[in-house]
């Protein structure tokens, strides 16, 4: 057995957690908002060859990719404030409870 004391909280290993997680989850709303309108762009590029879909293909792409951005976007904002809150200190870390 070893003389190790126990962790203060397991508080501080799920806001570890926490912070890994929305940290990650605000790099991949990035990445996959690239990917996705890469992706799309591909189809659109077909769409504006075609001459019955030509007229109709840049504005609903404009409208696409606003949509596709706005919604990445907002998840990733989300992501990065729940990792700024995780990181701020906890109410007993800031020494409020001490008299």
């Amino acid at each position: 057995m070893s003389d190790t004391q126990p962790p203060r909280s397991t508080g501080l290993w799920w806001r570890g957690v926490a912070d890994l997680a929305s940290a990650g989850a605000e790099v991949t709303a990035r990445r996959l908002e690239g990917v996705h309108l890469s992706i799309a762009d591909e189809t659109f590029d077909v769409l504006a060859r075609i001459p019955v879909t030509r007229p109709f293909s840049e504005p609903v792409r404009r409208v696409h990719h606003g949509i596709a951005a706005l919604s990445y976007r907002c998840v990733a904002l989300g992501a990065r404030g729940l990792n700024q809150w995780v990181r701020s200190p906890a109410p007993d870390e800031t020494g409020a409870n001490e008299e």
